[in-house]
Formats: C-alpha cells, structure tokens, sequence
C-alpha cells in the first residue's frame, strides 16, 4: 500500500494590537530616525552651514539677531564693510567695558580718601580737644 503524506496546516495565530504604549514608542523611534536623517543632510549642506555660521558671528561679535530672509541678499561687496563695523562694534564694547571699570576704580579710590581724611580730622579733633 503506497503511503500517504500527511500534511500539516499551521494556522498562523493572529498578532495581538500593539498597545498605545508600545505605538507611541515605535512612533517616537521614527520620528528620531526622521530627525536624525534631516539634521545629517544639514551637516552636509553647505548653504545652511554658511548661514549658521553668520547667525554665530553676528550674535557673539554684535549681539545682533540674525538676518532675515531679505538681508541675505546682500551683495558680497557688503559683506567686508559689515564685517569691519562688526569688529568696530565688538571694539567699542570692549572700551565701554574698561571705561565702566575705570570709574569703579576712580569712585573706590575717592571714597578710601574721603575716609582717611574724615579719620585724620576726627583724630586731629580728639587731640585739640586733649590739648584744652
């Protein structure tokens, strides 16, 4: 008698539904995938590195807010004038800040003056009055 083969059907069980949890997980595992693809090709892009770094300059240098959309327009032969009034700026700053510390010094020195003259006169009167 030939024999016959069994076959066996397995029935596949049915995937339980993720749970809110465990979708909001896979999401925020994407969506940081999706971040991290968007912010590599911003490292690779060179228009966006260029305004990145004026965004940098002009606000260490002058404390201004970036440029606007506008502003970028601005022709090259522009860019060394601002540039120079950038460094002006910081300079001016720089003077601002000593000459702030300079009258702080002047005024600390006037007031240990005055202190050592009102003690020269409250010693010079307690001795004219020994004298009496």
């Amino acid at each position: 008698m030939p024999q016959r083969a069994e076959s066996f059907v397995v029935e596949e069980q049915p995937k339980p539904e993720p749970t809110l949890v465990d979708r909001w997980v896979e999401e925020q595992q994407q969506w940081q995938k999706t971040l991290l693809t968007y912010m590599d090709s911003l490292g690779k892009n060179e228009d966006f590195l260029v305004h990145l770094g004026n965004a940098m300059r002009g606000s260490l240098l002058a404390g201004k807010p970036y440029p606007r959309a506008e502003a970028a327009a601005v022709t090259a032969a522009e860019t060394p004038a601002d540039d120079r009034l950038d460094r002006i700026l910081h300079a001016l700053h720089q003077i601002e800040g000593q000459l702030t510390d300079l009258k702080l010094s002047v005024d600390e020195v006037k007031a240990n003056a005055r202190k050592r003259k009102d003690k020269k006169k409250h010693k010079d009167k307690g001795e004219d009055e020994a004298d009496e």
